[in-house]
């Protein structure tokens, strides 16, 4: 889940923005299998109240009819974990532009 802000805070802390970012990246691929979802007319519009006790059924059905006659919507390969583990080990480093910007600010601050 993506990092949210506290009451008054301005941005997220340098960690909130790394996972954020992760989380971002990998959610396309969710968006992805439900756009496909949806392209099925059935699917596509809201749905009656009525019909809770069976969209399960209905989306497990449509899924399986994806997964036998469409193509698969990624891959999996090496460098896919390769890149994940990257992003991860990346996301926890520390801000190194942080304090440049604060200094810079403060210079701005001062000409004016």
């Amino acid at each position: 889940m993506p990092a949210c802000m506290k009451r008054g805070e301005k941005q997220l802390s340098t960690i909130g923005s790394n996972l954020s970012r992760v989380v971002t990246k990998v959610r396309w691929v969710v968006e992805a299998c439900n756009g496909r979802l949806k392209q099925w007319q059935y699917l596509s519009k809201t749905l009656p109240n009525s019909q809770i006790p069976f969209i399960g059924d209905y989306v497990r059905i449509v899924a399986a009819l994806c997964n036998k006659y469409r193509p698969p919507i990624s891959r999996s390969s090496e460098e896919d974990e390769q890149v994940a583990a990257k992003m991860l080990h990346l996301s926890q480093r520390a801000n190194t532009l942080q304090p440049l910007t604060k200094f810079g600010r403060s210079l701005m601050l001062c000409r004016h």
